[in-house]
């Protein structure tokens, strides 16, 4: 019984440690709104709306010393920490309306402009409003696949 308590106690203290947060990395970048297959739709630049779709959202863990690529600019932990990564796939800048976008959504009739845009969690909930949810495919992670291997060798970033 004892040696029970010991165990549990072990592992709880394990997950404590492998949850606390650094203070490399920025608050927002720790949390995100939505999950994997959900589906957005924000309005862009040029007045029309766009379907997006959440792909993975991963938690990547830095101990002090590492890198990190972002935005083309290569930061390097000073502390342990973690942020989240959310690869999303961009849709066409396609529909006059939110309600037109979202029944697309629904309907699964969107197009898709940029299969992988792997993000930090504040740029990839800006201005997104959550329409639906669909299982994320095989297919749809081809490109996540290839990023995420480049992403743990240091060849790649997030935006």
């Amino acid at each position: 019984m004892m040696l029970i308590r010991i165990l549990t106690f072990l592992t709880l203290m394990s997950l404590t440690m492998s949850i606390q947060a650094g203070n490399f990395f920025p608050p927002e970048y720790k949390t995100f709104p939505f999950h994997e297959g959900d589906l957005l739709v924000s309005k862009r630049s040029d007045g029309k709306f766009s379907v997006n779709k959440i792909l993975k959202v991963d938690r990547f863990d830095y101990k002090a010393g590492a890198s990190i690529n972002i935005q083309g600019k290569a930061f390097v932990a000073t502390e342990d920490d973690f942020l989240l990564v959310i690869s999303s796939a961009f849709g066409a800048s396609e529909f006059n309306s939110f309600e037109e976008a979202r029944a697309a959504a629904q309907s699964g009739k969107w197009t898709v402009k940029v299969a992988l845009v792997p993000n930090r969690a504040p740029g990839a909930a800006a201005g997104q409003s959550l329409v639906g949810h669909a299982v994320v495919s095989k297919e749809e992670l081809e490109g996540y696949a290839q990023w995420r291997q480049q992403f743990e060798r240091g060849n790649a970033g997030v935006f």
